[in-house]
C-alpha cells in the first residue's frame, strides 16, 4: 500500500477538509463583548457556548488551501462587522480577562431551538463557564474515496461501506496513539490572564506549565476517560450509547474527545450506524495567532500527511488500558517543557517528536511540510508556544490587542 504514496501523488490521493474555528469577541480594551451575536442568520458564522463566542464554519474543500481561504473569508467578514461595533476577535485559545461569570452569557436560543440553550446551561453547571471559553479549531478530514476504492479490492471485506468504516476506525485508533504529535507541534496557548484561575488574579499575566491549556490535564476534557470499542462501527456507536444511557453524557456532542468519527449530516449515532463514517474530526488544534485565519495551511497539510501515514502503516488495536494511556499522552504533550517531560516513560517529548517525524520523512521523502515541523523542534523559538510566551509575557491583554491592530 505504501507504494502508492510519494511526494508527487500524495496530493492527488488527498482527501477533503472542513474547518470550524471558535473565537471570542472582545471590546477595544480586551473585555468580553456583551453585545448580541452579529450574524444571527448565517450558517457560516454562528454562536457557540456563549453569546460572545463565535464559531466560523467552512464548507468541504478538496485542498487544505481552499479550506483555509474560506476560513479567512468568513473571518474577514466577522472582523469587519465587529469593527463597526468597536469590537475585535480575540486571537488566542485562552480567554481574555474575565471579571466574573457574568462576562460569559450563555448563548440564547428560543422557540424550537430552546433545547440548545438548556443544553448549554447544563454544560455551564457541569464544567463551569470559564472552561467553556477555551477556544480552538476543529479539523474535519475525509479520506480520499479514490484511495479507498484503490485499497478495497486488496482487502478481505466484501462490502465497501464496511471496509470504509474499518479504515476510519483504524485511523481513529492511530490518531489516538499519535495525536500527541499535533499537540506538541501546534500548541499555542501557554499564557493566561490570572482571572481564569482565580478572581483575585484579574489582570495578572500568567505563564502556565502548558503549551496548550485547553489540551492539558485541566483543559477541555470530560470528567472521565471514555473507553470506546473500535471492532466495528456498531460497537463503536454502542460504546458511546452506553454513556448516554447511564446519563454520563447528555448528548453525543458532549463527548469531549480529541478524535471523533462522524457521519454525513446530523451527528447522531443511528445515522453513523446506518450510513457509515463520513469523516474524522480532530479537536486538539489551538488557534494560531501568527496565521491570518488562525491556522497555518502548512499545519493543515501536515495533519493530512499524518493521517495518510497512519492509514497506511497503523494496524494495531488499542487495548482499553492503552486507550487510557494514550489519552494521558495527549495531555502530557500539551505541556510547555518538552525536554524534561517524557512520554510513555521513555523518550522526552522533543526526542519522540523528532523520531516520529523522521519516520514520516523516510516514508514520504524530502518534503517542505515535514521540514517545517522538524524546525519547530530543532530551532529555538520556532514552536508557536515559545513565540506566544515571548510576545505576551509582559501583558497578556495589551500585547494581544496590539497584535490585533
Amino acid at each position: 500500500m505504501s507504494k502508492i504514496f510519494n511526494t508527487t501523488n500524495v496530493q492527488l490521493l488527498g482527501g477533503t477538509f472542513g474547518l470550524e474555528r471558535e473565537t471570542l469577541r472582545v471590546t477595544a480594551d480586551g473585555s468580553m463583548a456583551q453585545s448580541p451575536h452579529p450574524f444571527p442568520n448565517d450558517s457560516h458564522i454562528v454562536k457557540d457556548f456563549c453569546e460572545n463566542q463565535a464559531e466560523i464554519n467552512t464548507g468541504v474543500h478538496n485542498t487544505a488551501q481552499g479550506a483555509i481561504d474560506e476560513l479567512s473569508e468568513h473571518s474577514k467578514r466577522l472582523t469587519e462587522a465587529l469593527d463597526k461595533r468597536g469590537e475585535r476577535l480575540w486571537l488566542y485559545s485562552n480567554p481574555p480577562a474575565i471579571k466574573s461569570a457574568d462576562d460569559i452569557p450563555v448563548a440564547v436560543y428560543e422557540g424550537d431551538e430552546q433545547g440548545k440553550h438548556n443544553y448549554r446551561l447544563y454544560l455551564a453547571e457541569k464544567y463551569g463557564k470559564y472552561k467553556m471559553t477555551l477556544s480552538g479549531i476543529h479539523v474535519n478530514y475525509s479520506l480520499s474515496e479514490e484511495m479507498l476504492l484503490y485499497s478495497f479490492p486488496h482487502s478481505s471485506s466484501s462490502d465497501f461501506v464496511q471496509f470504509k468504516n474499518h479504515a476510519y476506525l483504524q485511523l481513529a485508533q492511530g490518531l489516538l496513539e499519535y495525536g500527541w504529535l499535533i499537540n506538541l507541534l501546534l500548541s499555542a496557548s501557554p499564557v493566561c490572564d490570572g482571572s481564569y484561575f482565580s478572581s483575585d488574579r484579574l489582570g495578572e499575566t500568567v505563564l502556565t506549565d502548558y503549551a496548550s491549556v485547553r489540551c492539558g490535564k485541566e483543559g477541555y476534557w470530560n470528567t472521565f476517560t471514555p473507553i470506546l470499542y473500535y471492532d466495528d462501527i456498531l460497537k463503536y456507536a454502542g460504546s458511546i450509547q452506553r454513556y448516554l444511557n447511564s446519563g454520563t453524557l447528555a448528548g453525543v456532542g458532549e463527548l469531549y474527545y480529541p478524535i471523533r468519527l462522524k457521519p454525513k449530516g446530523a451527528n447522531r449515532l443511528n445515522n453513523l450506524v446506518r450510513n457509515g463514517v463520513n469523516h474524522i474530526e480532530l479537536r486538539n488544534i489551538d488557534i494560531n495567532p501568527f496565521a491570518k485565519s488562525g491556522l497555518d495551511v502548512r499545519d493543515l497539510q501536515f495533519i493530512e500527511l499524518l493521517c495518510l501515514w497512519i492509514y497506511t502503516n497503523y494496524k494495531d488495536k488499542l487495548s482499553y488500558t492503552n486507550q487510557i494511556r494514550m489519552a494521558e499522552n495527549l495531555k502530557i504533550a500539551a505541556l510547555y517543557d518538552i525536554d524534561s517531560t517524557t512520554i510513555n516513560g521513555k523518550e522526552t517529548l522533543r526526542e519522540s517528536g523528532l523520531r516520529v517525524l523522521s519516520e514520516m520523512k523516510a516514508f514520504y521523502g524530502e518534503t517542505e511540510l515535514i521540514k517545517y515541523q522538524i524546525q519547530k523542534l530543532t530551532e529555538p523559538g520556532k514552536r508557536y508556544a515559545e513565540r506566544v510566551s515571548d510576545s505576551l509575557k509582559k501583558n497578556y491583554t495589551l500585547d494581544n490587542l496590539s497584535r490585533n491592530n
